[in-house]
């Protein structure tokens, strides 16, 4: 398969260009919206995974250029955060799918693989909304894409330590599994996409954020 991302971050290109190489992909890259349009109706590719944030153009025009020059490929948009303005403006330029960084190489493939079976569907699955990115919910494939550490319902008081433990927050812990968890934050406070969780009468964990939704936030445990 022939894979067209358009990402700025060298590092981040070459983290998914080898985990598409280890799936026999093949994957061009370029940092450039404009270079994005101009290539991908110069030439046909069976997907595209598009970065938001682009230094010229941002995605959103990537997108509505597309849609102008009639280009129906598949579109995966690759992003930090989905905000529900974001959402509803992807959806009006014609995808749905996103994949929220951090990302590996099986969340990689399931979000291709539905937005390849989206593009012959007339009905879009819902897989790859960011509401699919709701830890509390169970993915909605079945099989082996499934997540191998399911989440448990809990209620926990907890705090959200950063800043080198100069600055505290309070949350509370919605569910967890062994990979990560969901926190509703006390107030909406503005902190790092990483910082430490500490759990009352529990254990401390190294997080780094995933997705958040209004003051509710998901958090992947880490290696300090």
């Amino acid at each position: 398969m022939r894979i067209l991302q358009v990402e700025d971050d060298h590092t981040a290109a070459q983290t998914v260009e080898k985990m598409l190489a280890s799936k026999g992909h093949t994957c061009e890259t370029t940092a450039y919206g404009e270079d994005a349009v101009a290539r991908a109706t110069a030439s046909v590719y069976d997907l595209i995974l598009l970065d938001i944030m682009l230094p010229d153009i941002d995605g959103y025009e990537v997108l509505r250029r597309l849609g102008q020059a009639g280009i129906d490929t598949p579109v995966v948009i690759q992003t930090g955060m989905v905000s529900r303005d974001e959402k509803d403006k992807a959806d009006g330029l014609g995808t749905n799918y996103y994949l929220l960084k951090p990302f590996d190489r099986e969340e990689l493939g399931t979000s291709i693989n539905a937005a390849l079976g989206g593009a012959h569907d007339s009905a879009k699955p819902a897989a790859q909304s960011p509401d699919a990115f709701d830890r509390r919910k169970e993915p909605r494939a079945t099989g082996a894409s499934r997540r191998r550490h399911p989440r448990k319902r809990i209620l926990k008081t907890a705090q959200i330590v950063y800043d080198n433990h100069r600055c505290v927050a309070d949350c509370l812990v919605i569910n967890m599994s062994e990979s990560g968890a969901a926190l509703k934050l006390n107030d909406f406070i503005e902190y790092p996409t990483a910082f430490v969780l500490k759990i009352l009468r529990g254990a401390t964990y190294h997080c780094e954020v995933c997705w958040q939704r209004g003051n509710k936030i998901g958090v992947r445990f880490i290696k300090p």
